[in-house]
């Protein structure tokens, strides 16, 4: 009996002591687990920004420019971020003012850390965004001009996937060629910019008659621009104008007049949407540089259809937004790619990029490329509103 008891007294010790130890364990498991978790939280997200015309004045690309990046992320994040970290996005509003852009850019990469900028949005936007990029060293995704001429286009820090102009020019020039159209006049408030000269060369070459017509905001100009469409007799008119400028001829109801000639064509633009709703019955065609997001043929189109259904908006749905898109997913690519989530790793990421699948759209920036794609489509708009392209 007394050997019972001493066994028994040694089981209860033992149990109690096991019971210590495991409540022990499992409460030093926890704390690490917690601990763990409390590290994972603290990791900063990843911050990337843009500066884009999302004022009340703007023709709404800047809001489908942002609905579409913004979509992009949300599905990036939503599926656990880059290496574990979320990304956040910083989209100030500058009004159009390529000031106000610059001082963006300059707040974005000294007070919120920013990583890279993306979309600037039109030339004179661009035009600082890529020496701000240089200056500030901060890499630049996404470029939303064809301008050769834009400072360090050709720098480390400078990222442009569309074409430039002079391309965009070579295809439209060859496609008034195919539709008959030989008496061209272009219509501009810019009648010395980069993309007028582009289009006068590229008409010249395919034997085209060209003449260049200059228009403003005035009531004046507007009329002498009439008179001297009417004198012309031409087969289609290219639109190099300022949305300013458009939204005058536009206001003044005179772009279904007879004067117009019944073929519009324009090099793409950040207010194409408003170009093709401004000349109502009137064939459209344009350039375009990347896919048809209304064309689901390609996975990239598909996967940019979802993405906007469930984390973006119905107005993004249009080529800038499809624009923006892309350049979004390319610089998440290169975050994924780089070593350290920094603007030095990340641009190295980028430059090294070759013939990049974004899923049937390449993207390519080896060998000091200006341009990561060479990839332009032609789009025309019935004069009874179909895309037919």
């Amino acid at each position: 009996m007394k050997k019972n008891g001493a066994l028994q007294k040694s089981l209860t010790f033992w149990l109690r002591t096991c019971v210590r130890t495991q409540a022990l364990s499992s409460l030093a498991i926890l704390n690490l687990l917690l601990l763990a978790g409390s590290a994972q939280a603290a990791e900063p997200p990843i911050v990337v920004g843009q500066s884009l015309n999302l004022g009340p004045d703007s023709d709404g690309g800047g809001l489908r420019i942002d609905a579409a990046t913004k979509g992009y992320i949300a599905s990036i994040n939503a599926a656990g971020g880059v290496k574990g970290r979320k990304i956040e996005l910083v989209s100030l509003n500058d009004d159009g003012d390529p000031k106000v852009h610059a001082k963006n850019l300059k707040q974005l990469a000294e007070k919120r850390g920013a990583v890279a900028f993306m979309n600037c949005q039109d030339d004179a936007a661009c035009s600082v965004a890529t020496a701000a990029a240089s200056e500030l060293q901060v890499p630049l995704v996404g470029v939303m001009s064809g301008l050769k001429t834009l400072p360090n286009a050709d720098g480390p820090w400078v990222f442009r996937v569309r074409p430039d102009y002079e391309r965009e020019a070579v295809r439209l020039a060859k496609q008034l060629v195919s539709m008959a159209c030989s008496r061209i006049v272009i219509v501009t408030d810019a009648p010395a910019s980069e993309p007028v000269k582009a289009l006068r060369e590229s008409l010249a070459r395919q034997s085209l008659s060209v003449a260049v017509l200059e228009t403003g905001n005035s009531e004046a100009a507007t009329q002498a621009l009439l008179k001297n469409l009417e004198k012309g007799g031409y087969h289609a008119a290219a639109m190099v104008v300022s949305l300013k400028t458009l939204e005058r001829l536009m206001d003044s109801q005179i772009t279904a007049r007879p004067e117009w000639p019944r073929v519009i064509v324009s090099l793409s633009s950040n207010h194409l949407q408003t170009l093709m709703a401004g000349f109502k019955n009137r064939s459209f065609g344009f350039t375009y540089v990347v896919p048809n997001p209304e064309i689901l043929d390609r996975p990239l189109t598909q996967e940019f259809q979802r993405t906007m259904d469930k984390y973006g908006a119905g107005h993004s749905s249009t080529f800038v937004g499809m624009e923006a898109y892309v350049n979004t997913k390319l610089l998440v690519e290169a975050l994924q790619r780089a070593p350290r989530a920094e603007p030095k790793p990340l641009a190295a990421a980028l430059r090294a990029m070759d013939n990049l699948d974004l899923g049937g759209f390449q993207v390519s920036f080896a060998k000091g490329a200006a341009s990561g794609s060479s990839w332009i489509d032609i789009g025309i708009r019935s004069r009874y509103g179909q895309l037919l392209n």
